[in-house]
Parts: structure tokens; sequence; C-alpha cells
């Protein structure tokens, strides 16, 4: 048999290795074609294909059926991980086209990674099987790094960003808290007033709800309380609050275990929580899934993990 000239590998498909791995297997031609629901003379024209890929016979018929040669039986060998590869491959490719995996790019805010982020992941991780990577920063910081296609998503306080398609997932309510053992947590009612003259724990400047509350003091018309900290760690100020004689501006519905929330309705600030993403752009079918899940979820996810 004369050899071609090409390399073997530019002569043969899967097709034709997965009829020849069939039909050593079963050992008889015809039954292979019945299996694979196929003529006769189409699987032998198969094997003669391959035979002349590789310029050897690979198989000899006798009574019986049908044998390998050596260069078949060694076709056969190197055929079968390549052929379970390209199963594997056929499998990761449905999976990814329905969501199953992939990468998915979050980004968050400091507050929500702090608050319920893990539960987030954990649940995407279980549910979904995407891989996740996760990058934290402040609000602006985070919009930015979606805008210019860095995240996929944008988990936390919705941005008021024309840029950006935002999907609501939980409310949520800011307002004052203390711990257990404040002299104000006894109290049945408090007024705006009464709190200016304690000792407040406050988010920096740069964070939406400080920037929130001031606004809200100029509109009430009243003077600024003594802030004996400032950080842009809400995980820190929570921690000091437990700790401490201080007010904190936080979550009432992410209240890690000892602290009290105030109600004081002139100091309640409405938000939302959800899922921000880019008006146009291509969604993986990863990112589509979480966003589904997330969206299936909502307020569940969005609970305060200690």
């Amino acid at each position: 048999m004369v050899r071609t000239p090409y390399p073997f590998f530019m002569d043969y498909n899967l097709r034709d290795l997965k009829f020849f791995e069939t039909v050593a297997t079963l050992g008889h031609v015809s039954r292979a074609a019945e299996l694979l629901g196929r003529s006769q003379p189409a699987i032998t024209k198969c094997i003669r294909r391959l035979e002349a890929a590789v310029g050897e016979r690979l198989i000899e018929r006798d009574g019986q059926g049908v044998t390998l040669t050596p260069s078949g039986l060694l076709l056969l060998e190197r055929a079968r991980p390549l052929l379970q590869h390209a199963s594997q491959v056929q499998q990761e490719l449905r999976d990814f086209s329905t969501g199953a995996i992939g990468d998915v790019r979050i980004g968050s805010g400091l507050s929500t990674a702090a608050h319920v982020l893990p539960q987030i992941c954990a649940r995407l991780l279980q549910q979904s099987g995407v891989r996740l990577q996760v990058l934290l920063g402040t609000n602006v910081g985070m919009r930015r790094e979606l805008r210019e296609g860095r995240i996929d998503l944008l988990i936390g306080l919705l941005p008021p960003d024309p840029d950006l398609r935002t999907v609501p997932l939980a409310n949520d309510m800011v307002g004052p808290a203390v711990r257990a053992g404040h002299p104000l947590a006894a109290r049945g009612s408090v007024t705006a007033v009464e709190l200016m003259a304690w000792l407040w724990a406050m988010p920096t400047r740069e964070i939406p709800s400080r920037q929130w509350w001031d606004r809200r003091l100029q509109d009430l018309q009243l003077a600024a309380p003594a802030i004996q900290m400032q950080s842009n760690s809400p995980a820190l100020l929570l921690g000091i609050a437990r700790l401490h004689d201080v007010i904190v501006f936080t979550s009432h519905s992410m209240l890690p275990e000892g602290l009290v929330a105030l109600q004081v309705p002139e100091l309640a600030m409405p938000r939302e929580f959800g899922v921000a993403l880019r008006r146009e752009g291509y969604l993986s079918p990863a990112v589509r899934r979480t966003l589904e899940l997330l969206e299936s979820d909502g307020q569940a996810l969005f609970q305060y993990q200690p």
C-alpha cells in the first residue's frame, strides 16, 4: 500500500475514528453498521479512508468477522482516548451553551462584600457550576470596571448611571443603630434631634450613605454630631459599634447580632440592592444564567451573614 504524502491528522476525522472503534469493538463490519445506523459499504469506505491516511492495513477479514492488524491495534489504543476527549469537549460545549460552566466576573462594593457577598457566591457556586472571579472596591470604582468591560456584573447598591442597566433584587433601609447595651437601645422612641447629642461612627465622605446623611442633616437644619470615628470599612464600623457606645448609620436589614436598629423616620434612607450590567455588550451563557439565578432568589440572598 502506498503511503499518502499528507500528514495523518489531515486525512481523518472523528466520525471515521468512531466508526473504526465500533468495528474493532464488535469485531464485525455488519454489526457496526447496524449499531451506527449506516450501510455496510459506508463503514467499509470509512475504514479504507483511515487505511489510506496511515498507509497501513488496519483490519483483516476472516470467516468470523474482522481482526485488527498491529497497526489497527495501535490506532485503536490511540483513538479511544481521543474519542473520549472529543466527547468530553462536546459535553463541555453543551454545558457552556446552557450556562452550566464558564467564567463570571463579579464586582461588588465594600458594604455588599462585608454583608451578603459570601452567601451570594456560595449559592452561585453550588447551583450554577460557574467559575467566579470577584473584584472588590468602591461603588464608583466598580462602576468604572463594569463600563470598561473588566467585570460582567456589579452586585450591590444600584447606581444611577445611564450607561448601565439595573435589575432590582431587594429593598433595604439604612438608619441609625447601636449596640444592645447602649442607653438608647431601651428607648421606645427617639428623635433625630436627640441623636445629635451622641457620639457617632460614620462611613467616610465618599460613601453614598454618608453623602445622603450629610445632605439630610442640612435639610433638617441639624448641627452635625460629634463623629468619633470614620472608616470606609462597613465591617469595621459594625464591629466597633458592637463594642463601644457609638451610633452607626447602617443597613437595618443586615444588622449583625448584638446591634439594635433605632427607628427614626427622619433619618431613614431607602435604597435598592440588585445587579448592574452594561446596556450594550455580550453576556455569556454563564453570565445570563447567573443573572437568572439572582433574579429568582432576590431578597433571600441579600441577608446578613455573620
